[in-house]
């Protein structure tokens, strides 16, 4: 039992729902995904299944080493040319098809489904974690009047949403390498080492200023 002193602002994201959202967009021109080994660890590789039964895309789970994803890119690839739509784990030295059955437990007690904002997409149905009633007296929003603050409005010229959603490349963005770099990010995607115009900024095109 958790002290009395000890608060959670929720801000949990569910992986599939979004995956969801970014097969249904219009136009969407996404033929794979690359899933995140991280989370698989806990979801497990089986969490996708309904997903490539639904959408018929190719999903492989991989893990972080540059040859774990040069592997389970190569998987994608080798299922789009044989014309397959299956999910494959590339990383079964972490992630097992029905991930960590006690930290999933673990979840399902303390959290409950809700929607969720997410940052530049705006709401995905059943996408988010929260605190489950019986636990609400851990929860920063009621016990201090917090919320979990995530902007969906962009600054002007931003096109993270479009990345975000494969509608874009970073270059496409005007603000990309110019006014918007890792040192001095304008949009969410530039922040941190995992977002994707941070990634494209340090190992990929850049403009020549």
């Amino acid at each position: 039992e958790p002290p009395e002193n000890f608060s959670v602002l929720c801000a949990h994201k569910l992986i599939p729902p979004a995956m969801a959202a970014l097969m249904v967009d219009e136009g969407n021109p996404v033929d794979g995904f690359l899933a995140p080994g991280h989370v698989s660890t806990i979801i497990g590789s089986d969490a996708y299944r309904d997903f490539v039964s639904r959408f018929r895309v190719p999903v492989v789970v991989g893990g972080f080493e540059p040859l774990d994803v040069l592997y389970a890119i190569a998987l994608i690839l080798k299922q789009l040319r044989e014309d397959r739509a299956e999910v494959e784990n590339a990383y079964p030295r972490a992630v097992r098809p029905e991930g960590n059955p006690r930290a999933r437990e673990l979840l399902e007690r303390a959290f409950r489904v809700v929607n969720a904002i997410w940052r530049g997409i705006g709401e995905i149905p059943a996408s988010g974690l929260d605190l489950r009633e019986e636990l609400s007296r851990f929860d920063a929003r009621k016990k201090f009047g917090l919320e979990a603050q995530v902007g969906v409005e962009e600054p002007p010229g931003c096109r993270c949403s479009d990345v975000i959603m494969a509608r874009a490349v970073p270059t496409d963005c005007p603000l990309f390498g110019r006014v918007c770099t890792p040192l001095s990010p304008v949009g969410p995607c530039m922040v941190g080492a995992e977002g994707a115009c941070s990634i494209w900024y340090r190992y990929g095109e850049r403009p020549v200023l």
